[in-house]
């Protein structure tokens, strides 16, 4: 059930928002039918690519070529989305009073701006996209820290889909070459079922962390599977935390949370108490928790540090404007109180297609020091 809503629901999103740019964009903006007609075809195809992406994405296998094309008609769809809204912006011009030639001309000029506005707004978002992820190196103070170490934090890898073997090759070698103590994936690692990912899914056993790898579901764990994707990565010697922790040899206490997803659905869902239970409160503690809006929900806990993902900084922008509706923290660090601080990593892969702008991919190395 939870497999087929998802892409039924994003399928009629993407259905509105091209019945929207046709409707008022092209009835607005070309005056001649032929015009028209070559929008309505343009629209109508990249609407079928989203069928081909959604098909493709959860229910049947395609070349990795066509994968390809019908992933960037979802990027076109987000970015279509904000010309749409700035030609509602613009389309009070065309009532003033103006004379039938100047009106032609600021149609054909809003067009013609809307036109590259679309192409560099895709182009740029393609380039950022297909940039490896940058490492982003935080020093931060925990009280109580015996002595130092080095962590590494990744989320939203997405695996499935583009991200694919070489991929995961790639990125070991640059997070092994880093040398953490410990490394945290903080949900959404996979996005397909394990028996269809089995290979690039199993570069993370090359991945070299002495004090342990630690994971927590995220949301779209849940609709592939997600205890056979548990018990795979337990099987690669990952440490899955389910409502629980772990302490570090006398370092740290580093607990975990299922998604907040569980509540919906009623499965697997996240309790706090559960997993901060026998913690050492002589150390400070680490909570992973994939959406950053469960960091309300451990204020008063003794928590030092949450860890989370889910939202890609918005991917491609401005979309981080309605992700900050519903999560309230987008991405970066934040002091949520005297005792607890929060860090959202951007997403270390991405959703969709290969698109993003102004909120690079991120490998985010933490330097943990005594306070």
């Amino acid at each position: 059930m939870i497999k087929i809503l998802f892409p039924l629901l994003l399928l009629g999103s993407f259905t509105l928002i091209h019945y929207l740019a046709y409707k008022v964009g092209s009835r607005l903006l070309f005056e001649h039918p032929r015009s028209r007609q070559v929008a309505r075809i343009i629209l109508g195809f990249n609407l079928l690519c989203v069928l081909g992406y959604l098909l493709s994405r959860y229910f049947i296998t395609t070349p990795p070529a066509l994968y390809f094309i019908f992933s960037l008609s979802i990027g076109l769809g987000f970015i279509l989305l904000v010309t749409l809204l700035l030609w509602l912006l613009f389309t009070p011009l065309l009532f003033l009073p103006l004379k039938p030639s100047r009106r032609l001309a600021l149609k054909k000029s809003l067009g013609y701006a809307s036109g590259l506005f679309l192409t560099g707004y895709s182009t740029a978002s393609l380039i950022e996209g297909r940039l490896p992820p940058e490492v982003v190196k935080l020093s931060l103070k925990l009280p109580r820290l015996p002595q130092s170490f080095r962590a590494i934090q990744l989320s939203d890898l997405h695996i499935g889909g583009l991200i694919e073997e070489h991929y995961m090759e790639a990125l070991g070698e640059r997070i092994n070459a880093l040398k953490p103590d410990m490394i945290f994936l903080t949900g959404d690692i996979t996005d397909a079922s394990c028996e269809q990912i089995r290979t690039p899914l199993e570069k993370l056993k090359a991945l070299q962390a002495p004090l342990g790898i630690y994971f927590v579901s995220g949301n779209h764990e849940f609709f592939h599977g997600i205890q056979k994707t548990m018990d795979f990565l337990r099987e690669m010697g990952i440490v899955v935390l389910e409502n629980d922790s772990r302490t570090i040899e006398g370092l740290v206490n580093i607990a975990g949370v299922h998604d907040l997803f569980g509540r919906r659905i009623g499965f697997l869902e996240p309790d706090l108490e559960q997993a901060l239970y026998g913690i050492d409160p002589s150390l400070p503690t680490i909570l992973l928790a994939h959406q950053p809006k469960f960091a309300k929900e451990a204020l008063g806990y003794p928590v030092d540090l949450i860890l989370s993902g889910h939202t890609h900084g918005g991917q491609i922008a401005p979309f981080g404007l309605l992700v900050r509706l519903d999560q309230t923290y987008l991405q970066g660090l934040y002091e949520l109180s005297p005792q607890t601080r929060l860090y959202v990593n951007p997403g270390t892969g991405f959703w969709g297609p290969p698109m993003r702008f102004l909120s690079r991919a991120e490998i985010t190395l933490f330097e943990f020091t005594p306070s």
